[in-house]
């Protein structure tokens, strides 16, 4: 009988152990700042991207993940939100952008400083948390009437663009080959749940 109960015992722990996730995202907000809040429940320590740019869509236009880009002036309000700076980490950043240069070279682009920006390197620690701040953004791109909506953040999906699904995310798929020494590299976490934000009119920060 006892080493019926240690065995249902070990069995629990390996059940519960495998259920955790290994890395997982969590959003919190108010209405100015998005924070993420990364778990990193593994043995190692993680090399990943973030977006400089959250985006969010608005429910009434679903055909459209994002209000924010060249055609804001076709919602009522732009959502999105920008990280604020310096707290990607500077080494790995260096080698990202100097494999985004080449890449520009060899295929004769033009540098758009947006584009150069738009991907951080972060890096967290083996069984650890890891929190990345931004800053909300609300814009009224109508004059005239209340509008309400819900707006949905939708995170980049590294993990499609680096197995090639984006002819523009080459230099991506480069960046997670490199040697990262002890560190391990990941496309993205486990996210938790969506991030929805009730916003209106009131609500613009412009």
């Amino acid at each position: 009988m006892k080493k019926l109960l240690l065995m249902i015992f070990f069995v629990f722990i390996s059940c519960k152990e495998n259920n955790k996730i290994d890395f997982l995202l969590k959003y919190k907000s108010d209405k100015k700042y998005i924070s993420l809040y990364f778990n990193n429940n593994t043995n190692n320590d993680l090399i990943f991207l973030i977006p400089n740019t959250l985006i969010f869509g608005d429910k009434n236009y679903k055909s459209s993940p994002s209000t924010f880009g060249t055609k804001e002036e076709g919602f009522p309000i732009t959502v999105y939100a920008e990280i604020i700076k310096n707290q990607q980490n500077s080494f790995y950043q260096r080698k990202l952008d100097s494999i985004f240069n080449q890449y520009v070279i060899e295929n004769e682009l033009s540098i758009d400083s947006k584009h150069e920006s738009q991907n951080n390197v972060i890096l967290i620690k083996r069984k650890s948390s890891l929190k990345i701040k931004y800053k909300l953004f609300v814009k009224n791109n109508f004059e005239n009437g209340l509008y309400i909506s819900h707006f949905k953040q939708n995170y980049y999906p590294y993990n499609k663009a680096l197995k090639g699904n984006f002819t523009d995310s080459e230099y991506l798929r480069r960046f997670s080959k490199l040697n990262f020494g002890k560190s391990k590299f990941v496309a993205q976490p486990v996210i938790e749940d969506s991030l929805i934000l009730k916003l209106s009119s009131k609500d613009i920060t412009n």
